[in-house]
C-alpha cells in the first residue's frame, strides 16, 4: 500500500512540476503576435451577425469601425465591453460602428452573454478563428480603430482601464 502511495505521490509531484514549469514559461509578446498594426489596411473579411445581417468590412468604408475581438469567458474581455456599453451614446454620436468578434462559443452561449450583461453591439462568432487570425495569433480582448478609408488607426491589446477613453480620443481626431 506504501508504494502505491509513494507511486501516486512521485507522479502528482513531477506533474506539479512540469506545469509550473510550462506556467513559468514567457510568453510571446503582443508585437510578436499582432499580424496587423496601424497605419496598415485593414483586413478585409465577410461574416454573419447574431441578428443574421450578413456585413462585410470594406462595405462599411465611408464609418469609422471598432472591431473587437473577445472571449465570452475572459474577464478582461468583460471589462472592456462594460466600459464600452458606458461609452455607447458617445460612440454613437460619434459614429462609429462597433463589430464584435466572440473567438469561441455557440450561438446561444454569445447570446445569452450579451444578453445577461446588457450589451448590444453587433456580434459575430468566429468559432474557427478564421478573422481573428487575419489580425492577431494570440490574446483577447484585441481593439482595432479602423478609419473610414479602411486603414487601422489605433489598436489595443488585453485590457486597461484607459482604453476606451484613450480610442474615443482617437476617434474624435478622425473627422
Amino acid at each position: 500500500m506504501r508504494r502505491v502511495f509513494y507511486a501516486i505521490s512521485m507522479a502528482t509531484m513531477t506533474l506539479l512540476a512540469t506545469g509550473c514549469e510550462a506556467i513559468n514559461e514567457e510568453l510571446p509578446s503582443y508585437e510578436e503576435t499582432s499580424i496587423v498594426t496601424c497605419q496598415e489596411q485593414a483586413p478585409d473579411f465577410t461574416t454573419t451577425l447574431l441578428s443574421g445581417e450578413s456585413i462585410t468590412l470594406s462595405n462599411l468604408r465611408g464609418q469609422v469601425v471598432l472591431l473587437i475581438f473577445f472571449s465570452h469567458t475572459c474577464p478582461d474581455c468583460k471589462a472592456l465591453l462594460d466600459d464600452l456599453k458606458a461609452a455607447n451614446e458617445e460612440m454613437e454620436a460619434l459614429g462609429v460602428r462597433i463589430v464584435a468578434i466572440a473567438r469561441e462559443g455557440t450561438k446561444n452561449e454569445i447570446e445569452e452573454y450579451l444578453s445577461t450583461n446588457g450589451y448590444s453591439f453587433d456580434t459575430a462568432i468566429d468559432n474557427n478563428r478564421e478573422i481573428y487570425n487575419l489580425y492577431a495569433t494570440m490574446y483577447v480582448p484585441r481593439c482595432y480603430l479602423i478609419d473610414k478609408e479602411g486603414i487601422v488607426v489605433a489598436t489595443t491589446v488585453e485590457y486597461q482601464p484607459n482604453h476606451v477613453p484613450t480610442l474615443l480620443s482617437q476617434i474624435e481626431t478622425l473627422e
